[in-house]
């Protein structure tokens, strides 16, 4: 399409062909490049399955959805689904930036989410962070429904929306801190904290998080557990107080450089295109900068306090507001002058992506002495520890496969059947499963290790039958991967119904 083209199209046909293009090669290119599935989704397949209410790491929510589109799609399915929460929080954006904005204005509030690192290089890798960002994007926008308009149907959307946040990471609390915030500093918003719409967002939220909290009590708070010991491994001195929240920022800022450059080759840093009072009121302004940026310095704020261990991809959704915030002190003339040229410099940089994340996946692994995740060679450790299985047990399937999540989660993933996994051997993090299964159905024990001593993780079940060794060629030319494995047989005749379940 040449220059002069792209300014005879209105901007909303450009990015809608831009969202579409860009969603669809995030989905082809890593499915069509990588042989194996990354690691939370692996993680995540192999828990959705079961269709428990908690799983001992997060909310079900995302497990659910990421297992359910494994099985309509097979491997396009989570790169699918993850390109679909890119496209739905874009939506939702939008939506909000019409209320505030005006059109041109709003589209270019989500042609600059681009420039932010987490609605690109990370999106591949469906995860509960990748979930997370149309929740959020769509509880802001409901909010803004309901402070403008104060009916309870706003209200009891963004109760629904937030209920399926907290079923999907727990970290939306410090949005709705940043909600509460705004409400509390602003008159016109403080006395509806008390109000009966408030009240019935509040108990919609509870109807939809109550199962999920009823599994949690069951099962001893295992997510807050794990978190717990997370951040208590990650924490240390009082040094780390304070140098943890600040890294957390600085990287937060730091995946947002590229939205620099773009503004940058677009022409846009000229200090007469920005103004403090420009496209919004005062109040939108506020909304925009306490939602945009609070999640994030409360999030800092918590760990400064309490010495709490941070991820730095924990940031993930909490800047879909980026473009808006930025838009709100361009001028509106600017950006009408400017809003093509911006077009054609995001479509450059969602190219090169492209072509970068490609060439890293074929070329990268050349040079390294393991495959990365998505390099390694899944269906063959799977069909590998199958024919292992049937040679020990005379059994077809395996029913439950024990080891750590990832390389369970392989075997569960490929071999027939999509056997359960006893995740390093513990029941208490895969309650799906009792020692009577485990005996009626065998288990099969995998590790990566040369050694075939059964390693401690395993010391809490039967002795296996039988145990051996796989070599696994990832590159060409080269075994590096050594994969022991170990049978514990059935204690019963038979091997069950289909996939050798019982």
């Amino acid at each position: 399409m040449s220059v002069a083209g792209t300014r005879t199209q209105p901007l909303s046909g450009l990015l809608l062909w831009l969202l579409l293009a860009n969603a669809l090669l995030w989905t082809l290119l890593p499915w069509l490049i990588h042989p194996t599935l990354p690691l939370d989704v692996v993680e995540g397949i192999f828990w959705g399955q079961e269709w428990q209410w908690g799983y001992y790491k997060h909310p079900p929510l995302p497990a659910w959805l990421v297992n359910l589109s494994f099985e309509l799609v097979g491997g396009l399915g989570p790169y699918l689904l993850s390109q679909l929460a890119i496209l739905l929080t874009l939506l939702f954006v939008y939506l909000l930036g019409r209320r505030i904005f005006d059109r041109e204005q709003a589209l270019v509030g989500v042609l600059l989410l681009y420039g932010v690192y987490y609605f690109t290089w990370p999106t591949p890798e469906f995860n509960h962070n990748i979930a997370q960002m149309p929740i959020w994007a769509a509880a802001v926008y409901f909010f803004h429904r309901a402070l403008h308009e104060n009916r309870y149907r706003d209200w009891a959307l963004l109760g629904l929306v937030v209920g399926l946040g907290l079923l999907t990471k727990y970290v939306i609390a410090v949005l709705v801190a940043s909600m509460f915030l705004l409400m509390l500093l602003r008159g016109e918003y403080r006395r509806r904290i008390l109000s009966w719409q408030v009240a019935v967002s509040l108990l919609v939220l509870l109807l939809v998080f109550l199962p999920h909290l009823l599994w949690l009590i069951e099962h001893q708070f295992l997510p807050l557990q794990y978190a717990r010991d997370r951040s208590a491994a990650a924490s240390g001195s009082w040094v780390t107080h304070i140098t943890l929240p600040l890294k957390f920022l600085s990287v937060q800022l730091l995946d947002h450089l590229p939205l620099l450059l773009i503004l940058a080759a677009a022409g846009l840093l000229h200090r007469g295109f920005w103004a403090r009072q420009s496209g919004s009121d005062g109040a939108d302004r506020d909304f925009l900068l306490m939602l945009a940026l609070g999640p994030a310095l409360l999030t800092a704020l918590a760990a400064l306090l309490t010495g709490m261990g941070l991820r730095d991809m924990w940031g993930t959704p909490m800047w879909n507001l980026s473009g808006l915030l930025l838009v709100s002190y361009l001028k509106p003339e600017v950006l009408k002058d400017k809003a093509h040229r911006l077009w054609r410099v995001t479509a450059i940089w969602l190219g090169v992506l492209l072509l970068l994340y490609g060439l890293a996946a074929i070329i990268g692994n050349q040079y390294k002495s393991k495959p990365s995740r998505t390099a390694w060679p899944g269906k063959v450790l799977a069909d590998g520890v199958q024919q292992q299985w049937r040679q020990v047990t005379g059994c077809d399937a395996i029913a439950i496969v024990a080891g750590d999540y990832w390389l369970a989660g392989l075997v569960s993933l490929r071999a027939e059947g999509r056997p359960s996994v006893l995740i390093e051997g513990d029941l208490a993090l895969s309650p799906w499963l009792t020692e009577q299964q485990i005996k009626q159905q065998g288990l099969l024990l995998v590790w990566q290790s040369s050694d075939t001593r059964v390693p401690d993780m395993f010391r809490d079940l039967p002795a296996p039958d039988a145990t051996g060794q796989l070599q696994l060629e990832w590159r060409q030319g080269e075994a590096s991967l050594v994969i022991s494995w170990g049978v514990i047989a059935p204690q019963v005749a038979g091997c069950g119904k289909e996939g050798g379940r019982y």
